[in-house]
């Protein structure tokens, strides 16, 4: 699709150029796949010189949306989530967040997580909860403990049908590592594991209800295990 592009005022014309092609990104006039025009035509196009353009293009690339290849024109990429959660990321290790924080957020999103997957979670997610329950069970070291442990609070995600529940717990994910490694430590996996199979019942039974209470009962004992660490 051939997209008519309009010269840009004098001041902040990097900053110009990114919010120009980007909308053109995110409302479909460039799709996914889609070369820019050269950077010529850009230049022409915004009344800007190659140096805009180039600066402009490197922004684009950090964000996610264009991918710059020597000898090729600028590829409008698909829509992924990894540009944003790896500033997520950052963002979250060097704010001060404490794993009180963590919990206290995990509560409500949790809670509407496991209900969500009561009502929407497919037989073969079903199945892969009841794996990670099982792998829960058989670990032995702390390490596997915790993998089986995240694995069963993605999949739980996934089974809401919501890809943002999957996008938030990504972005916790460093946190959500550390949270476990305390909590498994302060009150071994026997808890955890009598929390997660009883979420599984009640999400194989499609009760959202209970898999909400149960969640919020697993959360609040979360809180006091993590307490009775920073106590």
């Amino acid at each position: 699709m051939r997209v008519r592009l309009r010269p840009l005022k004098s001041q902040n014309l990097v900053a110009q150029a990114v919010e120009t092609l980007r909308g053109h990104i995110l409302s479909g006039k460039y799709a996914a796949g889609d070369e820019l025009p050269s950077q010529l035509e850009m230049c022409e196009s915004l009344g800007v010189s190659r140096s805009v353009v180039r600066e402009a293009m490197q922004i684009l690339q950090s964000q996610g949306l264009v991918e710059i290849s020597q000898g090729r024109r600028p590829r409008v990429l698909p829509a992924r989530p990894d540009p944003v959660i790896d500033s997520l990321h950052n963002l979250v290790q060097r704010a001060q967040v404490s794993l009180l924080h963590l919990v206290e957020i995990r509560r409500p999103l949790e809670g509407e997580a496991a209900a969500l997957a009561a009502k929407n979670a497919t037989p073969q997610l079903i199945v892969e909860l009841r794996q990670s329950v099982e792998e829960l069970a058989n670990a032995e070291e702390l390490d596997a403990q915790i993998a089986a442990d995240v694995r069963f609070h993605r999949l739980l995600a996934e089974a809401t049908a919501n890809p943002l529940f999957v996008m938030i717990l990504d972005v916790l994910a460093p946190m959500l590592h550390e949270s476990r490694r305390q909590t498994l430590r302060q009150s071994g996996v026997a808890v955890a594991l009598a929390y997660h199979r009883k979420i599984l019942e009640a999400v194989e039974a499609g009760d959202a209800k209970l898999a909400r209470e149960v969640m919020l009962q697993h959360m609040q004992r979360t809180k006091q295990d993590i307490e009775g660490f920073y106590n």
